[in-house]
């Protein structure tokens, strides 16, 4: 593998983090022993973002927005696309974009923040609102009857691309996001895209190790969704709902960086003051400590959630990150 760059400091990376993925974590955290710039111009596909009318409710898919890319041997590297919406869209589905190179996508929406189109950013180039995120591999949900997510028209989207060829040779691709659009009468309920876990004090020794985050809910949701997200140490996730005394296990899985999966699960009722706990098991091969970075050579501890009602006041989750 060939040189990467890294994130600066832990705080910037830390700001970053909050911004890109709606973080929703990082208070009574705990560890466990034993246990850019460059690449190729890119485009957004604008043909079906506009409007409403230009896709189906009958289960077909509308490109929503894309970027394509180039990047060179041994780099990694951040590219953003920006997208304004001309009419109202409703969405019951998401698809990811993510070919060989793609280390993550993050899909968020807002007030517009400069002019559309493609430009180098970093990890924390993200508009207010998460509403699709994605790793390395596929991932595709549905939302159940009566749920979804709004885009208002004359809000920007803002797809955020994280790119990382490890190989030596250049690679190219198109990375971005499908959708399913519906409309106004079929969604009951908004649901917002949230992460929980850890992120504050996140340290990664050598050897087999745990660190576990935990989020506390600021009101009633119900939770559809569990995307287990680390980089290249993490080999397996642990994610429970805490109710009390009881403990509901909703995620008990291996990990693979190269297969990031978006896991559905039976909705989970939790009320306000209500937990979830995120435990992310490590195999740190590298001798040294690894810590919290955007990098693929640092480490992250999130398992990223669908939830509904969306929050009316939290803005990427703000109240579990600190």
């Amino acid at each position: 593998m060939g040189p990467m760059s890294r994130s600066t400091t832990f705080r910037s990376s830390l700001v970053a983090l909050v911004f890109t993925f709606a973080a929703c974590g990082g208070g009574d955290d705990q560890q466990q022993g034993n246990g850019a710039d460059g690449g190729a111009d890119a485009t957004a596909d604008a043909g079906a973002a506009g409007s409403a009318d230009g896709g189906e409710v009958n289960g077909e898919w509308t490109r929503l927005v894309d970027g394509t890319w180039e990047i060179p041997a041994a780099t990694e590297f951040y590219k953003c696309v920006r997208l304004t919406v001309q009419e109202d869209m409703y969405i019951s589905a998401f698809k990811s974009i993510g070919p060989v190179g793609t280390h993550h996508t993050v899909l968020t929406v807002g007030e517009p923040s400069g002019p559309d189109g493609i430009t180098d950013c970093d990890a924390g180039t993200n508009a207010n609102q998460m509403i699709f995120g994605s790793g390395i591999g596929e991932s595709l949900f549905q939302f159940p009857e009566g749920i979804g997510v709004k885009i208002p028209a004359g809000q920007q989207l803002v797809l955020n691309l994280h790119l990382f060829n490890v190989s030596d040779t250049a690679i190219t691709g198109t990375s971005g996001t499908d959708v399913q659009l519906t409309t106004a009468s079929n969604i009951e309920y908004e649901a917002e895209s949230v992460l929980m876990g850890k992120a504050i004090g996140l340290q990664v020794v050598p050897g087999p190790t745990e660190q576990i985050g935990t989020c506390t809910m600021s009101q009633d949701f119900t939770l559809l969704t569990v995307a287990p997200h680390m980089h290249q140490l993490g080999s397996h996730m642990k994610v429970e709902a805490l109710r009390g005394n009881s403990v509901e296990m909703l995620h008990d899985e291996a990990y693979d960086f190269y297969d990031q999966k978006l896991y559905e699960i039976p909705p989970v009722s939790l009320s306000q003051g209500d937990k979830i706990r995120v435990t992310c098991g490590y195999n740190n091969t590298t001798g040294q400590m690894v810590g919290f970075g955007d990098s693929s050579e640092e480490e992250m501890c999130f398992a990223g959630m669908y939830r509904y009602p969306k929050a009316p006041s939290s803005a990427f989750g703000f109240a579990c990150i600190f």
